[in-house]
């Protein structure tokens, strides 16, 4: 197969969305999410500092992203699996404790 016909295949494969821009919009979900966790754990600190106290139910939905997000690629990517399970272990544990936070449970 020429490398024309592959490529047109792959874009009835995607429902016609070109795999570039696809793979753009992927690694730009991503960059914002990061972004997103950056500042959201920037004005955690803070809010430590200076209040003493945090707003758990908004860090919950932060932290169940991370969750999620880890999760998904451990079970669909093997290379780094070990890892990537970890990391959704600890951010879903962080995410539990969070949430027993917000409804006074500890």
């Amino acid at each position: 197969m020429k490398k024309e016909e592959i490529l047109e295949i792959s874009k009835k494969e995607n429902k016609k969305k070109d795999p570039y821009v696809l793979d753009v919009q992927a690694k730009a979900g991503n960059i914002a999410a990061i972004a997103m966790l950056i500042f959201a754990f920037f004005y955690l600190f803070y809010e430590l500092r200076t209040t003493g106290n945090l707003k758990p139910a908004i860090y919950s939905i932060i932290t169940i992203y991370n969750s999620i997000y880890w999760g998904y690629v451990a079970i669909k990517v093997e290379k780094g699996r070990k890892g990537n399970t970890f990391a959704s272990i600890f951010w879903g544990l962080f995410t539990i404790l969070l949430i027993l936070d917000y409804f006074k449970v500890i």
